[in-house]
């Protein structure tokens, strides 16, 4: 007597599902585990998902890649030029231009420069205050060449600062004619403190250009470092984006006395976040903002233009 087995339909479905999903993790690599439907993979993040740009565009694929080129050490080695405690002793030949980074006490300006540069070239710290004096890196110019760009690690400020770095610091970025912006990092976890507030005026009443960068950003998109690596979801990346959007009004303050507000744009990073060899979240799009304050954003051939030396007699405010 011939007998069949008979298999209902839901089993059958069961099975077939079953064989499919040995399949699908048969395949996957070991150190890849399978993605989650419901989270966006980090190297998938545009600038346009967790920065704020209003004033200003978000730089697409090519601007990112152009960036990214520019900033490359194996194209352009990265090298420290000076380093000055005091306003006076800083050097006044140089006629690159220059951007600066500014921010509270351990905000991670050290490792964000080491991120953007590609190269362990500045020194950090898990304590507080132990950058003590202005720091020049050079990037952008052949081994052994002029720099095309000059990025300034400023002292930080607040906890285990000191308050004459804070006028020392006023006092360069209101005389340097080289400088072309000063990047204000803030902590993506805490916020804006009253130090920061106070340097975002002390920027407008001196007519500084300006631009905030939030730093630590994985931190917003997911409590723990360890889940952050598996993407981050829809609805972290909807509170960053509202976060970024509340900082406006702080950043440019309608009916303000003083003088012009930040850039119309917000830049978030996490410098020790990577989304792919060699590079950080949200590092292509700092670089990029790098390259358009300092004139670069168009042609790698370009040359700054001749900045007179001369300086003017800086006034004195007080930081904090």
């Amino acid at each position: 007597m011939n007998r069949s087995t008979y298999i209902c339909t839901a089993c059958s479905r069961r099975k077939s599902l079953f064989i499919s999903s040995r399949r699908v993790f048969s395949t996957a690599s070991p150190s890849e585990p399978p993605s989650n439907p419901n989270k966006i993979q980090l190297r998938n993040l545009t600038p346009e998902d967790i920065s704020y740009y209003w004033d200003t565009q978000a730089p697409d694929d090519t601007k990112l890649s152009f960036a990214d080129k520019f900033f490359a050490p194996s194209r352009h080695s990265p090298v420290k030029i000076w380093s000055a405690a005091k306003f006076r002793t800083t050097p006044m030949s140089s006629v690159e231009p220059e951007v600066a980074f500014l921010g509270r006490s351990n905000v991670g300006k050290s490792s964000l420069l080491n991120a953007i540069m590609g190269k362990e070239i500045c020194w950090t710290s898990s304590k507080p205050g132990r950058t003590r004096e202005m720091n020049a890196f050079g990037i952008g110019g052949t081994k052994g060449g002029e720099s095309k760009i000059v990025l300034l690690d400023m002292p930080g400020y607040g906890k285990a600062s000191r308050t004459e770095w804070g006028v020392e610091i006023m006092k360069y970025l209101q005389g340097r004619r080289q400088l072309r912006r000063a990047f204000l990092l803030i902590d993506g976890l805490h916020g804006l403190k009253k130090t920061d507030v106070d340097i975002l005026k002390m920027f407008r009443q001196y007519a500084i250009p300006h631009q905030l960068i939030i730093s630590k950003v994985d931190k917003v998109l997911a409590k723990k470092k360890s889940k952050v690596k598996s993407g981050a979801s829809a609805a972290s990346v909807a509170t960053l984006k509202t976060m970024l959007q509340r900082l406006r009004p702080v950043i440019q303050p309608d009916g303000r006395v003083e003088g012009p507000g930040a850039l119309g744009e917000i830049v978030t990073c996490s410098a020790e976040t990577p989304v792919s060899p060699g590079n950080a979240l949200g590092i292509s799009a700092v670089r990029w903002a790098i390259l358009s304050a300092a004139g670069f954003d168009g042609n790698l051939n370009v040359k700054p233009q001749p900045i007179s030396a001369e300086i003017p007699a800086p006034s004195s405010p007080t930081a904090s």
